[in-house]
C-alpha cells in the first residue's frame, strides 16, 4: 500500500495565496521514530505529560490481555488505537515549550514530507525560494504533522 499524500493549497491572503505543496507521509518506521523523539524531547526537558499518554506508550508494547473482562479488553483498545494519536496531538502544541535546539529538527523533518507543486503535474523538492510567508512554513508543519497523525492512528488499530 502507498504512503498516504495530500495537496495543501494555501488559501490565506498573502504572497503565497494559491501556491500548492505535496505532502507524503513518512515511511512506518521513520514516523514512528519520529513520535518517540517527540516524546524523548518532551520528557527530557521536564514538560508534564498526560498520564492517558505515558500509559498509551506502556501500553504500545503490551499484548492484548488474554482473558481480560470486556472492560479492560475495550480499555486496550482505545489506547492501541490512540495511543500515537494523542502522543502526535500533545507533541506539536508541547514542542513550542522544547528548546529550539531539540525542536527544529523534528520540525524540520516534518518539512522533509513537503515538495513544492511548480505546475499541475510537475512536483519538486521544496526550496526557500518557493515560500514568501512565514506563516505558510507553520502551516506546512501542521498539515504534514496531520497527515501523520492519521497514518498513526490506522497502524495504532
Amino acid at each position: 500500500m502507498a504512503r498516504k499524500e495530500k495537496i495543501f493549497t494555501v488559501t490565506a491572503n498573502g504572497r503565497d495565496k494559491g501556491k500548492q505543496f505535496k505532502i507524503t507521509e513518512m515511511a512506518a518506521r521513520a514516523g514512528e521514530e519520529w513520535a518517540f523523539r517527540v516524546a524523548s524531547a518532551l520528557i527530557g526537558t521536564g514538560i508534564q505529560i498526560p498520564s492517558n499518554i505515558t500509559k498509551s506508550l506502556v501500553a504500545m508494547s503490551a499484548e492484548k490481555p488474554e482473558g481480560a473482562d470486556e472492560a479492560t479488553l475495550a480499555l486496550h483498545d482505545s489506547i492501541m488505537g490512540s495511543g500515537m494519536v494523542a502522543l502526535a496531538k500533545f507533541g506539536i502544541t508541547a514542542l513550542a515549550k522544547v528548546s529550539f535546539d531539540y525542536s527544529k529538527p523534528l520540525m524540520d523533518e516534518l518539512l522533509s514530507c513537503v515538495e513544492y507543486v511548480a505546475s499541475p503535474g510537475v512536483v519538486i523538492p521544496l526550496d526557500d525560494s518557493h515560500i514568501e510567508e512565514s506563516s505558510t512554513y507553520f502551516r506546512l508543519k501542521v498539515e504534514a504533522f496531520k497527515l501523520h497523525v492519521a497514518f498513526l492512528q490506522a497502524t495504532a488499530d
